[in-house]
């Protein structure tokens, strides 16, 4: 992962932990970290934590706390730990057919037990809100670990505390190994932390330095604010939470709040005027993953279309040759296949990677429903019903909603030149969906 914060005062906190660790003489293997923070009368706070267990503790006086229970979490250990530790013997003589069924049955007992723990974590985040693993996992068994790394101690503490963060670092201590060095700087991690920041910190920071900031906005989450108090949640107001430092009109683009992926935004007047100059130059270039609901026979091909906003019917886009605005998009199938939709109906797509040339509202959607003939899949305004048919519920209640997908489509690659150094700069971020 990308370090969220910047790092020079955290660092300068943590040479001072080393220097404490090396006079101790300790010999415990592990990361450390620090969180320079400011309280609401604008004082400084500094955090500090390890990651899992130090010297066989969760808790000690000065250092935040587990994300769990102790208590809670050593009952959920207990009544499979005797059986795991006897599977895990080796029998002289064991068949390979006994060998399988001895790990099958650590490997669940294990699961059981993991399961049991991950009930127990609770972090507070961004928003004041404590939520679980439950609520950010999608009912997928995260790695082993999650939740014990130095920097969502650190973070579920500050926010915990009403703190904000300032900067944050994190260090490796111990013995060297094939891939950490002792002493070492290190951004949170990518096999646990990646699970786990975003939703503590309320965003996905790809990138951050000074003057711009890259996010990879989640479906669902608006850009910026919309009309009305029920509609001020949005990437916007979330960095600006976490960066009050950041100008009132950052963004320089926006993704539908259905679409998911790559965003910038400025943190300063004159890196939005420079990246807004880029993209009204169409210098910047993007390129979107969408599947869509059909088979498009064709490789690859041009949209260009002039459309505008319904009036009747905001916010949907009609083709209107006389008042529309030009809208041009390149596209390129992937491939065509055969999946199953949220009503477990069997249908045929076609992965299809965009390049707009332009930035119009609802601009792929509108390429692939109105020019393919073949909707993004989940698009509630210009696609076909992805809803099991009323013979095939079951004896389901016919009243009950429809089942509906997200919307397939996802910004994936963004590239620009940095508004001060002018440095190409490019991303990427694998869709969150199978394409």
């Amino acid at each position: 992962m990308f370090a969220p914060f910047d790092e020079t005062k955290a660092r300068q906190v943590c040479q001072q932990m080393m220097a404490d660790l090396e006079r101790e003489g300790c010999a415990w293997t592990g990361m450390f970290g620090a969180l320079v923070c400011q309280d609401a009368a604008g004082n400084e706070v500094v955090l500090r934590a390890f990651g899992g267990s130090y010297g066989g503790l969760w808790n000690r006086d000065g250092w935040s706390p587990p994300l769990f229970d102790e208590e809670k979490y050593k009952a959920a250990i207990l009544p499979n730990d005797k059986k795991i530790h006897e599977l895990s013997e080796v029998p002289q003589n064991e068949s390979p057919e006994e060998k399988s069924a001895r790990d099958k049955e650590r490997l669940a007992l294990c699961n059981q037990t993991l399961e049991k723990i991950y009930s127990l974590y609770r972090f507070c985040c961004f928003d004041k809100k404590w939520r679980t693993f439950a609520d950010i996992s999608n009912g997928k068994l995260l790695p082993t670990g999650t939740g014990d790394c130095a920097a969502p101690k650190l973070l579920s503490e500050a926010f915990a505390k009403d703190l904000r963060p300032l900067s944050m670092a994190e260090f490796y201590w111990g013995k060297p190994n094939s891939r950490l060095e002792p002493k070492t700087f290190y951004p949170p991690c990518d096999e646990k932390c990646a699970f786990i920041l975003p939703a503590i910190l309320g965003l996905e920071i790809i990138y951050r330095d000074q003057n711009v900031l890259v996010v990879n906005k989640p479906s669902g989450l608006l850009s910026v604010p919309g009309r009305g108090a029920d509609k001020q949640d949005c990437v916007v107001k979330r960095a600006q939470k976490l960066f009050p430092q950041m100008i009132g009109q950052p963004s320089v683009h926006r993704l539908d709040m259905d679409t998911s992926g790559l965003m910038v935004l400025a943190f300063d007047e004159a890196s939005h005027r420079a990246l807004n100059a880029q993209f009204e130059n169409r210098e910047v270039k993007k390129n979107y993953v969408a599947l869509l609901d059909g088979v498009l026979k064709e490789e690859s091909g041009r949209v260009e279309l002039k459309h505008r906003v319904d009036l009747e019917n905001r916010p949907r886009q009609i083709l209107d040759d006389v008042y529309g605005k030009l809208a041009v998009t390149e596209w390129k199938r992937l491939r065509v296949w055969t999946r199953r939709d949220a009503a477990g109906n069997e249908r045929k797509a076609t992965s299809v990677m965009f390049t707009p040339l332009t930035g119009r509202t609802h601009q792929l959607r509108v390429a692939a429903a109105l020019a393919l003939g073949a909707p993004i899949v989940g698009d509630n305004l210009y696609g076909r019903e992805m809803n099991c048919k009323p013979e095939n519920r079951g004896g389901a209640n016919l009243s009950q909603e429809p089942v509906r997908e997200r919307l397939l489509l996802h910004a994936c690659e963004l590239s620009f030149a940095h508004p001060v150094t002018g440095r190409e700069m490019s991303f990427e971020s694998p869709p969150p969906f199978k394409f």
